[in-house]
């Protein structure tokens, strides 16, 4: 004998009902799927078009024509003599404020920036010689 309709089973068989609202379901979850990629392209197509904006701005302020340039005075301001240190500081943080100073006098430049020789290659801290002490014991039995 040969079914032409679905037989509903009472213990959880599958309806037409079931079966409508497992496909509608899916439909609506691959649809809204589709909308939050098509969003989220749209914002990323956004987000380029106002970088470009702002880096045409800026390329704008950059290729725009100086302003003429005043004549050079007539003779440099003799040097300033270099400031002592006090011993312990290290070059990097004297380095530092040596710029930051320089950044806030007016027509201040810096000309170059050398890193100087340090004392000993391999020197360390308390703390880095005992870990290098700690790990490198010969293994005693």
């Amino acid at each position: 004998m040969i079914l032409t309709t679905i037989p509903t089973m009472a213990a959880g068989g599958l309806t037409a009902f079931d079966a409508t609202l497992v496909s509608t379901s899916i439909v609506l979850v691959f649809s809204l799927l589709v909308v939050l990629c098509l969003i989220i392209m749209l914002l990323g197509k956004f987000f380029d078009w106002v970088q470009k904006k702002a880096n045409a701005a800026a390329l704008d302020e950059l290729n725009a024509p100086a302003p003429p340039a005043s004549p050079a005075p007539a003779a440099p301001p003799a040097a300033k003599p270099a400031p002592a240190v006090e011993p312990g500081i290290p070059g990097e943080v004297v380095a530092a404020i040596a710029a930051a100073v320089c950044c806030l006098e007016d027509g201040a430049a810096i000309q170059s920036v050398r890193r100087l020789p340090r004392a000993s290659a391999l020197r360390r801290d308390a703390w880095g010689q005992a870990g290098l002490a700690q790990n490198t014991r010969p293994f005693t039995f």
